[in-house]
């Protein structure tokens, strides 16, 4: 169900570093701008050089940690199901949820065949802005949106590709995956760390 979506969105991590976006005028877009370059470039490079999935998941880790607000997404991702976590299990949630999401795009990543992201606007409300890129070369050249909170140092908070969240996607399937387990957070834990131990 997430293959052609992460595939692009893990294509758009390497596409900006061939080519470059369009100037912005405002001093906060044309930051926003060299913060999706920045990720872009940093993505290539160090997945770039990985041979396997595992070692791919291994190099996008801390580029999760660094350019994502994976707290705040694992936390939309497990909806109502966060409240009802124990404390212990809301850490344990968030750092397998971090690598699971390394394991799935960073496989994605093998596919990357160089595509090249343009940006083609950015729209700034309030804390959040979005920034508006679509993806040269690949199939349909597919639209994809950045959402990034610029209140905390820039950290995305979700990307969504043709209009679809990823975000949103995970959640509806995690919640598939608790509700056919009792209600349990633990169950969707351990099935995400079997995932990633599968690698």
């Amino acid at each position: 169900m997430l293959t052609r979506r992460t595939f692009v969105a893990a294509a758009a991590f390497a596409a900006a570093v061939s080519t470059s976006a369009p100037r912005i005028a405002m001093a906060d877009q044309a930051a926003l701008e060299s913060f999706i370059s920045s990720l872009s470039k940093q993505a290539i490079t160090e997945l770039s050089s990985a041979s396997t999935d595992k070692e791919r998941a291994a190099k996008l880790l801390p580029i999760l940690q660094q350019y994502f607000d994976m707290p705040k997404l694992a936390k939309h991702t497990l909806g109502l199901y966060w409240k009802r976590a124990t404390p212990d299990e809301q850490q344990a949630y968030v750092e397998v949820f971090t690598e699971y999401m390394s394991a799935v795009y960073g496989k994605r990543f093998a596919e990357y065949s160089g595509q090249s992201l343009v940006v083609q606007k950015v729209r700034e409300s309030g804390e959040t802005s979005t920034v508006f890129t679509i993806v040269k070369g690949a199939e349909g050249e597919p639209r994809v949106d950045w959402d990034v909170n610029t209140s905390d140092g820039n950290k995305i908070t979700d990307v969504r590709v043709e209009g679809l969240s990823l975000a949103e996607t995970h959640r509806q399937e995690f919640a598939s995956v608790i509700s056919s387990n009792g209600g349990k957070v633990q169950a969707l834990i351990d099935i995400l760390k079997k995932k990633v131990a599968s690698i």
